[in-house]
């Protein structure tokens, strides 16, 4: 039992990947809400090439979750109770906080009564703001992450057979969703239509990058030794995604003559293939900045990372506010002699930069620091810790899996979305 409390050390790894894929979802939403700066279809195709390019943000997300997850809780006994109690103050109340703050500032001068059912129904379905059924996907994994651990026990030794049984599943998957169900004719029925409308936020949509995420926390150490070492085929493979991605578009768009928004769309057969690269090449990149350590034989920046990693979870939820004030007065206000990407940069910075300052600043403020998913004192906890730490720590029962070194680094704290230790979170 004391080997399978112990504390398990940091992997800097996700900190950039957390930070990083929370600005992309932003980059997705400033892409499609900028569109119409566009006088010509041959800017609007181009920038939604560029849409299509930053569809990848919810299968990383959902990779980094269950990579955090697996980390923190494989091998360890599940206490239902004390998961949920944190889960419930560190995830949940914000996510319901904001639920109520954007359904009152997107339909104002509604009665209580139509409030209060209007929020109940918004926070089960994620459907206050666009953005946050990010969320409620976490939520839902929390729910099957007992089940999902059993599992992984279960086929742990087998994980090129899993991983490949999966992939198929989801491209198959997609492929079903995509041609029959967002175009074909079950999607005409009424009740598909409803399957159609929340299709994006049920979690089993997405099990590929579940189980990916999974694997890799119990592989993570070969995993990061391959790619340091053949790092150069898996950025060539993303550029190669990259290109096929953008030629399917092409064709969509150009030769079948289907509309933007069905060429756009996230859940198709190209979208596995692509975000698995996207996934490999950032993991990569990640390896390598956390491969070169300096003093105390941590990462340069880790401080900053680490910050910005606590803050995504507040950019996730507060960004979209922000961004719709930006369109409403910010964006009119730029002189149109400005070049398209000119502006839309700028409204990205803008956006991405005033959602990182609030979500840091109230990290550091008592009781409001909830409001983003953390406790005021993590910050100094986590770094005391982090000192006390020796570089190269490993867990004494990191050999979990007889066949395989379990894991070089593994996280203290948890989901993408918040996620976390047993320090900072009590």
């Amino acid at each position: 039992m004391k080997e399978q409390q112990a504390r398990r050390p940091h992997v800097y790894e996700l900190d950039p990947l957390r930070a990083v894929t929370a600005w992309s979802v932003v980059a997705v939403h400033v892409l499609a809400g900028t569109i119409l700066l566009n006088q010509s279809n041959v800017g609007v195709e181009v920038q939604n090439a560029l849409v299509v390019a930053m569809h990848f943000t919810r299968e990383v997300f959902i990779f980094v979750t269950a990579f955090a997850l697996v980390y923190v809780y494989y091998g360890k006994p599940f206490a239902t109770r004390r998961f949920w109690a944190r889960r419930s103050i560190g995830v949940l109340l914000p996510y319901c906080i904001w639920s109520v703050v954007y359904i009152w500032v997107n339909i104002p001068g509604q009665s209580p009564a139509t409030f209060l059912k209007t929020a109940i129904v918004d926070i089960l379905t994620g459907n206050a703001s666009y953005q946050l059924y990010y969320i409620l996907l976490t939520l839902q994994f929390y729910i099957i992450l007992p089940l999902f651990l059993l599992f992984l026990k279960r086929v742990a030794h087998h994980p090129w057979k899993v991983l490949s049984i999966s992939f198929v599943i989801q491209v198959v998957l997609y492929y079903a969703d995509y041609r029959w169900l967002q175009q074909g004719t079950v999607a005409s029925s009424g009740f598909w239509q409803i399957v159609a409308g929340f299709q994006d936020r049920f979690v089993l949509v997405y099990q590929f990058y579940f189980v990916l995420g999974g694997f890799t926390a119990l592989y993570f150490q070969q995993i990061r030794s391959f790619l340091l070492r053949y790092g150069w085929i898996v950025a060539c493979v993303m550029v190669a995604a990259l290109a096929v991605l953008w030629l399917h578009f092409v064709l969509q768009i150009r030769v079948y003559q289907e509309s933007i928004g069905y060429a756009t769309s996230v859940l198709q057969p190209v979208m596995v293939f692509y975000s698995l690269a996207v996934i490999l090449f950032a993991l990569w990149l990640a390896c390598r900045w956390a491969s070169h350590r300096y003093r105390e034989g941590r990462p340069r920046g880790y401080r900053i990372w680490r910050v910005l990693s606590d803050a995504s979870f507040g950019v996730y939820l507060i960004h979209v506010l922000l961004l719709s004030a930006i369109l409403k007065w910010v964006v009119p206000a730029m002189p149109t002699v400005w070049p398209v990407a000119i502006r839309v940069i700028l409204t990205w910075l803008m956006t991405v930069g005033s959602a990182t300052a609030v979500s840091v600043t109230l990290l550091h403020i008592p009781v409001l620091s909830r409001l983003v998913g953390r406790k005021h004192s993590v910050r100094r906890e986590v770094l005391q810790q982090a000192g006390e730490e020796k570089p190269g720590q490993r867990p004494q029962h990191a050999e979990t899996i007889p066949s395989t070194r379990l894991v070089e680094q593994v996280i203290q704290r948890g989901t993408f979305a918040q996620e976390r230790s047993e320090v900072g979170n009590g």
